[in-house]
């Protein structure tokens, strides 16, 4: 179905791990969990998520720009682009646009709170990923979204070192990066993607914050990876 993502970014989940002190057993815990509950559900089941894939990818090759919208972006930041322009929001990071109109997907490991449940509400693509932390957000969810009247369309993903059917690994770390290697991973040309709103220096407003020192221990690590890939220069603008 995809590409494949870069093998850096896929080592950098180890690093990370390692870093952080957190158990691979979780994150694989959480994603098969998650995996499990969607099993034979009507509009969230594995051939539903496949089909949503494909149609965020042809979307994805067939954009002329495209603009993964980061955590510290402003409302005032996206007024200068076009209709012609394809959005992938990072997490709460949709809160910055006013319609969805040009929106393709948000990328969401689930902290993103209104303006991730306002996406969901009006029918939006999301890019849900488990990991060991966050195994109750998305319980919460799929039973929240479930009952909208226009639920979302899911795609899932995971950070660990081994297949999950249904499920991918695109690599990276946090939503903004991740959302440039899921990306990548589907054979989107280099040079039609932008960044707007990843900053190192601080915490952006559309962030959710469970602990400030640590978020920015987790943006040099985004930084490091945005920049392997080779987009290091739009950080910090």
């Amino acid at each position: 179905m995809h590409e494949a993502p870069t093998p850096s970014s896929l080592q950098v989940q180890d690093l990370v791990r390692q870093a952080f002190a957190w158990s691979e057993a979780d994150d694989v815990d959480s994603a098969l969990q998650l995996r499990d509950a969607l099993e034979g559900h009507q509009r969230w089941n594995s051939s539903h998520r496949e089909s949503t894939l494909r149609e965020v990818k042809q979307r994805l090759l067939e954009a002329s720009r495209i603009v993964v919208i980061g955590a510290a972006v402003s409302v005032e930041d996206l007024r200068s682009y076009d209709v012609n322009t394809a959005f992938v929001a990072a997490d709460g990071s949709v809160g910055a646009l006013h319609d969805y109109s040009q929106l393709i997907c948000v990328v969401s490991d689930l902290d993103g709170a209104k303006h991730l449940d306002a996406a969901a509400a009006h029918g939006q693509t999301i890019l849900v990923h488990a990991h060991g932390d966050n195994k109750s957000q998305w319980q919460d969810r799929i039973i929240r979204w479930n009952n909208l009247e226009s639920p979302p369309s899911l795609i899932l993903s995971h950070q660990v070192n081994q297949t999950i059917q249904g499920m991918y690994n695109f690599g990276g770390f946090t939503d903004g990066d991740r959302a440039l290697c899921f990306i990548l991973s589907l054979g989107v040309e280099a040079q039609k993607i932008e960044l707007v709103g990843f900053n190192l220096e601080r915490v952006g407003q559309w962030s959710g914050i469970t602990n400030a020192q640590k978020k920015m221990q987790k943006l040099e690590w985004m930084g490091r990876i945005v920049t392997e890939l080779g987009f290091g220069h739009f950080l910090n603008k």
